[in-house]
Formats: structure tokens, C-alpha cells, sequence
């Protein structure tokens, strides 16, 4: 007798995920020798990239952590010898043991975040920002708040209510210093010690950033001592903390989902299929075409070696060496008749 529902096509779904990839979280190791991406479909892809500006060393195949279709991978953070992913209503860690290259397919702990009562769903992990340095990590979440988790014993130490609409970026700096972006519009600036936010910027009430075609939210932020970048609907822009005034104005032309401070330049991407690179007095330094149609994810690093690698609504990550070109790619799913990437198995078959 044939089954009533038609079995899945393996290879339809592969090349479906290949087709459809959009991947919105990356990291590296504490050791900077790996690069982790993760995408909505659940799949971890693990990269080894040393001595990656060597374009004459063949390099070793990519690794694929399945960790099941309804497990979207939102964000991700590395600490210690762990690789912490950010899903819907849950974060948890994955034992990677460096020497091996080898990541563990059963969670080594979880942190489920709190539903309210009156929740009609279960909040999304939009973002995560580790404060350096300690076992304290910040999730900004799809109810609207933001979570201070103690990575050491697994317990939410404290929550950051304000906001009005639900979170897609966190940033701090110093010992106590926490900022946050949202789907309301506004910047909130918080100290940790304190109950309530210390600060609010709204820049859609900026007329020089208002772009009322593309709304109000904020999408992105990054921070150092001096300075905050934001930007989302309204342009990307920079703030002086001290005055709180709006010194630069960047004319990126899509929506922003990331940017960041990297070296004494200022990177953005976001619905385009450039990213860019601008001084801080908003004059352009290098415009680089990347392989995605919008671009949700960056990370990056100077030593030994300078590495950015960019991703997005793409099959293929695109990896800069230094800060100005298109260098390299990366192919996630590779075609499977000429793939020598290997797919792990976890513990219950994924």
C-alpha cells in the first residue's frame, strides 16, 4: 500500500535550502581559527580559516551541524570552549573541542526564556552581545525585552523593560554600560545597575534621517567609549554620548540590519547587495558587491590576520582580507555532485 503522504525528496529539500539560504548569524572562535554560520533552515556551517589570505593552500572541506527544521538559528556567540546559539525562545551551548574541530551534537546546557501569560507565542532570540571579559551574556528578544543571562550557573539575572516593540540589536561598553535597538524606533541606553533606561534616542524624528518609505525601526547598532552607530528604517548615523548630537549622516541606500566600528572605518549592510565601508565624517572608503541580496550578518577580526566574512540572503558567505575587496567566497551548500562537505548527524538522527 502507498503511504497517504508522499515521502520527502532528500535532494529537493538540499537543493531548496540552497536556493532559499539566509543565513543571519556568525561567529568566531576564541582561538580565531574557526568561523561559524548558522541560518533559518538550522544548520550550522563550520569553516576552518587559517591562513585564509593563502589562496595556494587547499582548504579544509566545511562541516554542516544539522539541528533540526524547526530550530532557526537567530544569532550566535562563542565562549570559552562553547558555541552559544540564539533560537526561538531558547539559548543554549554546543561543546566545540577545538583540537578535534569537532562540534558537539547534544546541547551541553539550555536557558529557555521566560513566556508571558499572555504571550500568543514563543519570543524569538533576535540578538546576543557577550560583555568581554565575563560570563554575562544580553539577549534582546521578540517580547520586547532584554535579558542579562549568567552564562556561569545557567540563571536570567535580571531583565530591561522600556521598549515598545521587540529588539534587534544589543551593545554595550565599559563595566556597566548597555545599549539597545528596536522595532519602535528608538535607541534606549541603559546602566546595569539601575532599573530603568538612562537615555533615549529616537531617529526618526530626525528629519535628516527619516525615510518614511522604509519606517521608523532601528535595525542595527555598535558602540565604543565615544561614539554610538545606529541605524535601521532612518539612516545610519553616528552619535556623540557625551552631547548626544548627530555628527555624521551616511548615505547608505537600503535598510540597515548591521554595522560596526571596524578599525577607524565605519561598516554597514542591509537590503542591498553592497556593503559599505565609510570614514567617520561619512565620506565613502570602499563599496564592495557582495553574493547576497541583503546582508544580515558580519563578522571580523585583525589577528593574526584581517578576515571579514559577510553574509546573508545568499548561498555563499563573502569573505574580505582587507577591508576593501571582494576576496573570496564560500559556498554553503555545494552542489551534490561535486561537494566535499561533510553533514554531521545529531543525537536524534538531524
Amino acid at each position: 500500500m502507498s503511504p497517504l503522504i508522499p515521502l520527502r525528496d532528500p535532494n529537493e529539500d538540499y537543493n531548496i535550502k540552497r536556493f532559499y539560504n539566509c543565513v543571519c548569524a556568525q561567529t568566531i572562535s576564541t582561538s580565531g581559527k574557526f568561523l561559524f554560520a548558522g541560518n533559518r533552515a538550522g544548520d550550522i556551517f563550520v569553516q576552518n580559516i587559517t591562513n585564509f589570505q593563502n589562496s595556494e593552500e587547499m582548504r579544509p572541506p566545511l562541516k554542516i551541524y544539522p539541528q533540526g527544521e524547526e530550530c532557526e538559528i537567530n544569532c550566535l556567540s562563542f565562549h570559552r570552549e562553547f558555541l552559544i546559539v540564539g533560537s526561538i525562545g531558547v539559548v543554549y551551548g554546543l561543546k566545540w573541542v577545538e583540537d578535534k574541530a569537532e562540534l558537539a551534537t547534544g546541547r551541553a546546557w539550555e536557558i529557555k526564556i521566560p513566556i508571558d501569560v499572555e504571550a500568543i507565542e514563543v519570543p524569538d532570540v533576535n540578538y546576543m552581545w557577550l560583555r568581554p571579559e565575563t560570563d554575562l551574556l544580553y539577549v534582546g528578544c521578540g517580547d520586547n525585552v532584554i535579558y542579562e543571562l549568567n552564562l556561569e550557573d545557567g540563571r536570567i539575572t535580571r531583565s530591561f523593560k522600556g521598549h515598545e516593540d521587540y529588539i534587534h540589536g544589543v551593545c554595550g561598553s565599559g563595566a556597566y554600560k548597555l545599549y539597545s535597538a528596536s522595532e519602535d524606533g528608538s535607541i534606549r541606553m541603559w546602566v546595569t545597575n539601575q532599573k530603568d533606561s538612562t537615555g533615549l534616542i529616537e531617529p526618526y524624528k530626525k528629519d535628516t534621517l527619516v525615510r518614511p518609505e522604509m519606517g521608523k525601526w532601528q535595525g542595527a547598532l555598535a558602540t565604543n567609549e565615544d561614539w554610538l552607530l545606529c541605524g535601521g528604517g532612518p539612516k545610519l548615523s553616528l552619535w556623540h554620548l557625551r552631547s548626544m548630537e548627530c555628527t555624521s549622516v551616511f548615505p547608505f541606500p537600503g535598510k540597515v540590519h548591521v554595522c560596526d566600528f571596524v578599525e577607524d572605518m565605519i561598516f554597514v549592510g542591509g537590503e542591498h547587495t553592497n556593503a559599505q565601508f565609510y570614514a567617520m565624517n561619512g565620506k565613502l572608503r570602499a563599496d564592495i558587491k557582495t553574493e547576497n541580496t541583503a546582508v544580515y550578518s558580519s563578522v571580523w577580526k585583525t589577528e593574526p590576520e584581517r578576515f571579514m566574512s559577510i553574509a546573508g540572503y545568499s548561498n555563499w558567505l563573502s569573505i574580505l582580507n582587507d577591508f576593501r575587496f571582494l576576496d573570496s567566497k564560500i559556498e554553503l551548500y555545494e552542489s551534490r555532485s561535486n561537494s566535499d562537505t561533510t553533514t554531521v548527524k545529531g543525537e536524534n538522527g538531524v
